[in-house]
C-alpha cells in the first residue's frame, strides 16, 4: 500500500513538473517569423495621412450623436478597388452579447459589399484574414465568412497554437489535455457565449476561450482605384461594436508594402496564403523631405518598446495626451509615473471599464489603474473617463509633443496591457513622427482636447467619477495581469 501512494505521489510530482515545463517552454517558444516586427521608416507626405474617428457621445441637448468615419471610409475602399482589397480583422460577426439592438450592421454591411465586389469585378484578389473566435474556435459556424469563401474571397483563420501562451495557470493544462479533442461547429448543449439567439455550442469552445489569446490586429488594405491605401484602425466590424468610439490612420503611398508583408506571414504560419501582389504604382510617394512625416509599423511588444522608449526621453515641459480602452502594462505605468516625476505633463482619457455588450463589467483593470496613476503621482497624472452608455471607448492613442515642436503618435489596434503588448497577441500599431504643426498632429490633439474639455458636446466626466479605491479589485487586476486569466 505504501508503495502506491509513493508511485501515486511520483507520478503527480511528475505530472506537476510536466505542466511547469509545458507552461514556461509555451511562455517563451520563438515567435513565428515576422511577428514582433518594427519597419523602416517611410516619408509620407502630410496630404496623404489623414486621421480618423468614431464618436459616440450625448450633444448639448443630451442626444446621442454618433459620427463615424472610419466603417465608411472602409466601405468606400471595398467600393473603390479594382484588383486588391487585404482585410485583417479581430471580430468580424453579428454577435450582440446581451445587447437588445445594435447600432449597425457592419458585419452584414462589410460581407455584402466584398461579395458583391467579387461577383462585379471576378478578377479582383481579395484575402481576408480574421481570428477564431468568430466561429468560438471551431464550435460555430460564421454565416458571413462561409458566404464569403463560397464567393470566392480567401478566408485565413488564424492558428492561435504558434502563438506563445500567456497563462502558466491554464495554457499547460489545455496544451496536454485538452487541444487533441479539436472541436465540432455541429452545436452542442451549452449555450453560445457571445449571442442569446445563437445556436449552441461544445464545451471544447469554452475551454478553449480560457486560453483566451488573438489575431487583435485591425486593418484595411486596397488599391483603391489606383492608389494604394492603408487603414489602421482601433475598430473592429462587428455589430456589437458598431456605436463604439474608435480612431484611425488613413495612409496613401507605398507604406502599404510593410503592412502586406506583416499580414503575409500572419497568413503563412496559419497554414495560409495571401494572393501574389505586385505593388508596382507608388501613388503618393514622397521626395519633399521638408513635407512629410516619418511613419514605422510596429507590432507586438515592438510597440512597448517604442512606448517606453520615448516616454523616457521625454523632460519638463513635455507633455503625454494618451486615450485607451484599457491600461495595465506593468512597465508602461512605471513609465509613466516617472514620466510624471520628471515634470512631464500627463493627461489620460480611459474607458471606466464598465460596458460590455449589455452586460455590465466591474471597473477593472481601468479604475484600479487610474487610482494607482492618480495616488503614486500625487495628483500630477491628469485623467478622465469617456462617459459610456452600454457602448465603450475603444480608442488606442498615445500623443507625445515636446517642446521642440516635434510631435510622436501612436495607434491601432493595441491596448497597454501584458497580454497586447507582451507577444501574446497579434497587434498592429503605426508610429508617426514630425512636427506638432503638421494637420495630421493637429487633428489628433483638437481630437483629445474636444473630449478632455466637453467641446460641443458631453465626452467626458471627472475622475471622481468612477473613483475605485477597492484593494480587492486592484488585487483582482494585478492578479489577471500577472496570470494571463482574463481578456485584457
Amino acid at each position: 500500500m505504501k508503495s502506491v501512494k509513493t508511485n501515486i505521489k511520483s507520478a503527480l510530482l511528475l505530472l506537476l513538473l510536466w505542466l511547469g515545463f509545458l507552461g514556461f517552454i509555451h511562455s517563451i517558444k520563438p515567435l513565428p517569423a515576422g511577428v514582433d516586427y518594427r519597419s523602416k521608416g517611410y516619408c509620407v507626405s502630410v496630404e496623404h495621412i489623414d486621421f480618423l474617428t468614431d464618436l459616440t457621445y450625448k450633444n448639448t441637448k443630451g442626444e446621442t450623436i454618433h459620427e463615424q468615419e472610419i466603417f465608411d471610409t472602409i466601405l468606400a475602399l471595398i467600393d473603390n478597388a479594382r484588383e486588391y482589397i487585404l482585410i485583417d480583422m479581430f471580430l468580424f460577426n453579428s454577435y450582440r452579447g446581451k445587447a437588445e439592438n445594435v447600432f449597425r450592421r457592419l458585419c452584414f454591411e462589410v460581407m455584402a459589399r466584398l461579395v458583391e465586389k467579387k461577383k462585379l469585378t471576378p478578377s479582383i484578389k481579395i484575402d481576408f484574414m480574421t481570428d477564431p473566435i468568430n466561429i468560438v474556435y471551431g464550435g460555430s459556424k460564421s454565416r458571413e465568412l462561409e458566404l464569403m469563401r463560397a464567393a470566392g474571397i480567401n478566408v485565413i483563420y488564424t492558428d492561435l497554437k504558434k502563438l506563445r501562451d500567456s497563462s502558466f495557470l491554464y495554457s499547460p493544462l489545455w496544451r496536454l489535455f485538452i487541444q487533441w479533442f479539436g472541436n465540432s461547429d455541429k452545436g452542442g448543449i451549452f449555450k453560445h457565449p457571445f449571442g442569446e439567439n445563437e445556436p449552441g455550442v461544445t464545451l471544447r469552445s469554452y475551454l478553449s476561450l480560457l486560453n483566451f489569446k488573438a489575431n487583435h490586429r485591425k486593418i484595411v488594405l486596397s488599391d483603391n482605384g489606383g492608389t494604394w491605401t492603408t487603414v489602421i484602425t482601433s475598430a473592429n466590424l462587428h455589430d456589437g461594436s458598431s456605436a463604439h468610439s474608435n480612431i484611425a490612420l488613413k495612409i496613401t503611398g507605398d507604406f502599404c508594402q510593410e503592412v502586406y508583408i506583416a499580414e503575409k506571414s500572419v497568413a503563412e504560419f496559419s497554414h495560409g496564403k495571401l494572393h501574389d501582389v505586385i505593388f508596382n504604382s507608388w501613388v503618393g510617394r514622397n521626395s519633399d523631405k521638408n513635407n512629410c512625416t516619418h511613419l514605422y509599423l510596429v507590432t507586438e511588444q515592438k510597440i512597448e518598446d517604442e512606448l517606453i522608449r520615448l516616454i523616457k526621453d521625454l523632460g519638463p515641459d513635455d507633455s503625454i495626451f494618451m486615450a485607451m480602452f484599457y491600461l495595465s502594462d506593468r512597465d508602461i505605468i512605471q513609465a509613466l509615473l516617472k514620466a510624471a516625476q520628471a515634470g512631464v505633463a500627463v493627461r489620460i482619457i480611459l474607458d471606466p471599464s464598465k460596458d460590455a455588450f449589455g452586460r455590465e463589467k466591474k471597473g477593472v483593470p481601468n479604475q484600479p489603474v487610474a487610482h494607482e496613476l492618480v495616488k503614486k503621482s500625487r495628483g500630477k497624472i491628469e485623467i478622465r473617463w469617456y462617459h459610456t452608455h452600454g457602448e465603450q471607448f475603444h480608442t488606442k492613442l498615445t500623443l507625445i509633443e515636446k517642446q521642440n515642436g516635434t510631435a510622436v503618435a501612436v495607434m491601432g489596434s493595441a491596448n497597454l496591457t501584458r497580454k497586447n503588448i507582451g507577444n501574446f497577441n497579434l497587434e498592429l500599431d503605426v508610429k508617426i513622427i514630425g512636427p506638432s504643426s503638421t494637420e495630421v498632429m493637429r487633428k489628433i490633439k483638437k481630437y483629445f482636447h474636444r473630449a478632455w474639455y466637453n467641446k460641443e458636446g458631453y465626452y467626458t466626466v471627472d475622475y471622481k467619477v468612477y473613483e475605485n479605491r477597492s484593494f480587492i479589485k486592484t488585487f483582482l487586476y494585478r492578479l489577471y495581469e500577472y496570470t494571463g486569466i482574463s481578456t485584457f
